[in-house]
C-alpha cells in the first residue's frame, strides 16, 4: 500500500515537473513603461497590457490652451473627482477638439 501510495505521488510530481514551463516576459521593439502623473498611469496612443476594468469616460469640453499638457492636466482633474479609485485614464485626444479619457482599474 505504502509503495503504491508512494510510486503514485512520485508519478504526480514528476508528471507536474515536466509538465510546467514558466512564462517568461520577453520586451520587444513595442514594450514601453507608461509616465505616472498625479497618481494616475497615463496611456496616450497605447493601452494597457495588464487586465483592467473600464469604469468609465471622461470627456473634456471646450478649453482655451489645446496644448498637450492643459488638455491631459484637464482630464486628469476631471477623472480624480468623478473616479477617486482610478490607477490609470487612457487619453483618446481628437484634432476637433472632442478630448476624452477611459478611465480604469487595474484587476
Amino acid at each position: 500500500m505504502k509503495n503504491s501510495l508512494f510510486g503514485f505521488l512520485l508519478g504526480v510530481g514528476l508528471t507536474t515537473l515536466v509538465a510546467y514551463k514558466a512564462a517568461k516576459y520577453e520586451p520587444n521593439n513595442s514594450t514601453a513603461e507608461v509616465c505616472k502623473i498625479e497618481g494616475f498611469n497615463i496611456f496616450t496612443d497605447s493601452k494597457p497590457i495588464m487586465p483592467y476594468d473600464s469604469l468609465g469616460a471622461v470627456e473634456l469640453g471646450f478649453v482655451s490652451n489645446t496644448q498637450y499638457e492643459s488638455i491631459r492636466a484637464n482630464l486628469i482633474k476631471k477623472a480624480r473627482k468623478k473616479y477617486p479609485d482610478a490607477d490609470g485614464l487612457i487619453l483618446e485626444l481628437d484634432k476637433k477638439g472632442l478630448d476624452q479619457c477611459i478611465v480604469v482599474k487595474f484587476k
